[in-house]
């Protein structure tokens, strides 16, 4: 069925709602660790995303995308596949 085969089913899945100023990598993996099947992340800018630099941080084992200097998205390996990239238009 059309459901069992979704790129990202949620189905039977215990999800991390959106919500306003949680939605960072930390409070993401810690969702994770206590079940999430799915997390979501923070609304994000269309704009400032399309301004970011897509950086690979080898300390963090993260990837960072970075405008203005500031990490505007970071991810990592563990919530591949896992994660509800929002963005918004303003």
């Amino acid at each position: 069925a059309l459901i069992n085969s979704c790129w990202l089913c949620f189905a039977q899945k215990t999800v991390l709602a959106p919500m306003v100023w949680v939605g960072s990598l930390p409070m993401r993996l810690l969702a994770l660790d206590y079940g999430a099947d799915i997390v979501y992340c923070e609304e994000l800018i269309d704009i400032k995303m399309a301004q970011c630099e897509r950086v690979v941080n080898n300390v963090l084992e993260t990837v960072d995308f970075v405008a203005d200097e500031c990490v505007m998205f970071r991810t990592c390996s563990k919530e591949k596949g896992r994660v509800v990239f929002q963005m918004v238009s303003m």
